[in-house]
């Protein structure tokens, strides 16, 4: 026999064996790859889909993070005050200034503020405030206040690229006066509850500047939650409509 001749021992065989495995091994990783990038993308879409259908909301506060359903239709005015009042962990707040340089003028602060526990929307924002603050000095002097809060401070106005004065990105401006909250009263524990809960580091701030519970006590409602100019609100309607 030649020795140009082809060996089909058994261990030709192996030898051959051993040099198609490589081939083999790569065919199966690339299958394996692109069965793997497939499974990867297909739920990335089916996590995007259920994440744009459920539209989750998230508002963050220091340390607290909080998600929240999608805001209603624009059409239902009153629940959307409700609603941006209660996902808003902050506000604008503008009283007249006692302050010498600007006394007189309105002088508009940022306050932190809660009108319940996640769980629980009052309608009513609850603050934690010192007299120390110039806004706490103003409204010793005289109590009533507008709070501005917007839908702009939770990440829905951000994910549909609607700037802070885009009409579609809601605002709500609740009139009316700060009121003290009397420790050692049933409200006060709750605006303890309310506030405390939705900021954390409300419990730890300096007890020499004398902190205060106080609540807006609403007079007046302007929504401005789409194009058209803003809607008024009655407060009767505000208070007795639910989310």
């Amino acid at each position: 026999m030649s020795k140009y001749t082809p060996q089909y021992s058994a261990l030709g065989r192996v030898n051959n064996m051993q040099q198609e495995y490589p081939t083999q091994k790569c065919k199966y990783f690339f299958a394996g790859f692109i069965t793997a990038l497939l499974i990867t993308l297909i739920s990335g879409t089916v996590f995007q889909l259920c994440l744009y259908s459920s539209n989750p909301v998230v508002v963050s506060s220091g340390a607290a993070r909080h998600t929240w359903p999608a805001p209603p239709p624009h059409e239902e005015v009153a629940r959307v005050a409700r609603y941006v009042v209660h996902i808003s962990d902050w506000a604008s707040i503008s009283t007249i200034s006692t302050a010498p340089p600007i006394k007189g003028y309105p002088f508009g602060n940022i306050i932190s503020i809660s009108d319940g526990p996640v769980t629980k929307a009052t309608g009513t924002p609850y603050a934690y405030l010192t007299r120390m603050d110039l806004s706490g000095k103003d409204l010793l002097d005289d109590a009533r206040a507008t709070l501005s809060l917007s839908e702009a401070q939770s990440d829905y106005c951000r994910n549909h690229d609607f700037d802070p004065e885009n009409p579609q990105c809601a605002r709500v401006l609740l009139t009316g006066t700060m009121l003290e909250v009397k420790n050692g009263t049933s409200e006060a524990d709750f605006a303890r509850t309310a506030l405390f809960s939705r900021h954390p580091e409300m419990e730890f701030w300096p007890a020499g500047h004398h902190w205060l519970f106080m609540k807006l006590n609403i007079t007046h409602i302007y929504v401005l939650d789409y194009y058209g100019g803003a809607n008024e609100v009655s407060v009767d309607e505000y208070y007795n409509t639910h989310l």
